[in-house]
């Protein structure tokens, strides 16, 4: 085997034993040197109060009249509509404005609930068996970069005043939230103070839609865990970063500067929903806080202005977000001219394919040099099968001669596994491709609702299998059926590449072999 032959995949290994080393097993520690606990840290709380504090999950309200009419204000900003409610001093709506496939659509990720479902109004301030809902709307504020909402809960009933201030950001999808808590009286035991909200909703997708808990661990990577595999029993203590994901936003906790989360967990919800609770410590006196949140895309340009750790909750972080960061910029690029998603991936493969042409032409001479240097190798074997001697010299002269075929012709293969990876998290999970159509399909970002693509993917694998090698025909006609069926399961954006890789591979392999090429 030649030198340069070896070079490609020694230097391969040598970058994946890396990258698992640094990625998987450079992990900090996860206690102190005096075994106290660290931010971030988990535990799982028991469910009686002989051991510890359980985990409250429950609302329990004021019983009270309502003072006077809901107060419903509207903020609009270039990228959301917020609308604040006066019922529990919550947000009652929010819509992201984006340019999606062809034009301009709002995506609701929060709605208003039902007076059964006090509970669950996004950023609703509970107490222990004493949680107020009706406030009083004290008024709007607006400059150039913010717009703020106040609220205030005083009631003679009640032991305490509560006021509550909601900051929106105009250029960002940062929102504040700022809260005092001023007890009438003295306090012997005092109480815990919650704050929930819900994990983005989007009907449209219904259980299709994947929500995951969103948690910076003690070892301050950002950790996500699947609603289905999430244990109702644990919490995090002094979290700096928590809340939920779906396939397309993100709602978090990203700054609590003065500590109020003590401890967060999570609710499970009706409709595929996923609430986030933040507990404080215990209050007994007047006590304020602030915290920030991101309500918005996964778009790593928005969250990255924001907080550059809620990139790592985009479904092509890690090794090859780089590659998969670039491909989505040449996607959105390439969108702004051709005005169509669907075009700008069949652009997108064709560019790729160009880019990857040296490499292939290599690699056709390298399968020509491996199959001829096979026939060469069969016939001296065959023909001096009897005599060891002569086989071994000739089978050395041979080698000597053309030298042993080496791995370039894989070389192909291996330069597009990781863009083939990267493209499968960024076509699959990119709010961008959200409803963007192309001739049959509705949604790209959504599976072929026809199987058409599936099948001409199939189609054209098996037409591939006609020109290749006999001896790789069998396996190429089952990888074809294989991948056919597999493809169906891809999001149309996915497939479209995939059938627009194969199509124009066949045309390569024409023209290579056209005008000879290889």
């Amino acid at each position: 085997m030649k030198l340069k032959d070896l070079l490609f995949p020694v230097l391969l290994a040598f970058i994946t034993v890396f990258a698992i080393q640094y990625f998987f097993f450079s992990g900090k520690k996860t206690q102190n040197d005096n075994g106290e606990v660290i931010s971030g840290q988990s535990f799982v709380a028991p469910k009686t109060r002989q051991e510890t504090r359980p985990l409250n999950k429950e609302v329990d309200f004021i019983d009270e009249k309502r003072p006077g009419p809901i107060t419903k204000t509207k903020v609009e900003t270039d990228l959301a509509s917020f609308v604040f409610s006066s019922d529990g001093a919550s947000i009652d709506r929010l819509v992201f404005k984006g340019d999606l496939g062809n034009k301009m659509k709002a995506l609701g990720t929060i709605f208003p609930v039902p007076s059964t479902e006090r509970e669950n109004r996004c950023l609703l301030l509970a107490l222990r068996e004493k949680t107020p809902y009706y406030y009083t709307f004290v008024g709007k504020e607006e400059a150039e970069s913010w717009v703020k909402v106040n609220y205030k809960y005083d009631s003679p009933n009640s032991d305490f005043i509560i006021h509550k201030t909601f900051i929106v950001y105009k250029k960002t999808h940062k929102l504040d939230l700022a809260f005092e808590i001023i007890p009438k009286k003295k306090l012997e035991n005092g109480f815990e103070a919650r704050l929930s909200f819900p994990s983005p909703l989007m009907p449209e997708l219904g259980k299709d839609d994947m929500i995951s808990a969103v948690v910076v661990n003690e070892k301050g990577s950002v950790q996500k865990t699947l609603k289905s595999k999430l244990d109702d029993q644990r919490y995090w203590v002094n979290p700096k970063l928590i809340g939920t994901d779906s396939k397309y936003f993100v709602h978090v906790m990203i700054e609590d500067a003065k500590r109020f989360a003590q401890r967060s967990y999570y609710r499970a919800g009706d409709r595929n929903m996923l609430f986030s609770i933040l507990e404080s410590p215990v209050v007994k006196e007047k006590s304020a806080w602030s915290l920030s949140f991101y309500f918005g895309p996964k778009e790593d340009k928005a969250m990255a202005v924001v907080d550059p750790r809620l990139e790592k909750t985009l479904e092509y972080s890690g090794i090859l977000a780089p590659i998969a960061k670039f491909l989505l910029f040449l996607l959105k690029f390439l969108h702004k001219y051709l005005r169509n998603y669907g075009l700008a991936i069949i652009i997108l493969t064709l560019l790729i394919k160009l880019l990857l042409l040296p490499f292939s032409i290599k690699g056709e001479k390298g399968m020509k040099q491996r199959v001829e240097f096979q026939k060469k190798l069969d016939y001296i074997q065959k023909k001096y099968k009897h005599d060891k001697v002569t086989l071994a010299r000739e089978r050395a002269e041979l080698i000597k001669k053309h030298g042993m075929p080496g791995l370039g012709g894989c070389l192909p293969l291996f330069l597009q596994l990781p863009i083939f990876f990267a493209l499968t998290r960024v076509l699959g999970s990119s709010v961008e491709l959200y409803n963007a159509p192309f001739l049959w399909i509705p949604d790209l970002s959504a599976k072929d609702p026809y199987y058409i693509l599936p099948i001409l993917i199939a189609g054209c694998m098996l037409i591939q299998a006609a020109t290749t090698d006999p001896k790789q025909r069998t396996t190429i006609l089952v990888m074809a059926l294989v991948f056919g069926a597999i493809s169906s399961s891809f999001s149309a954006g996915l497939a479209l590449y995939i059938f627009s890789s194969v199509l124009l591979g066949l045309l390569q392999t024409f023209l290579i072999k056209r005008f000879k090429l290889s």
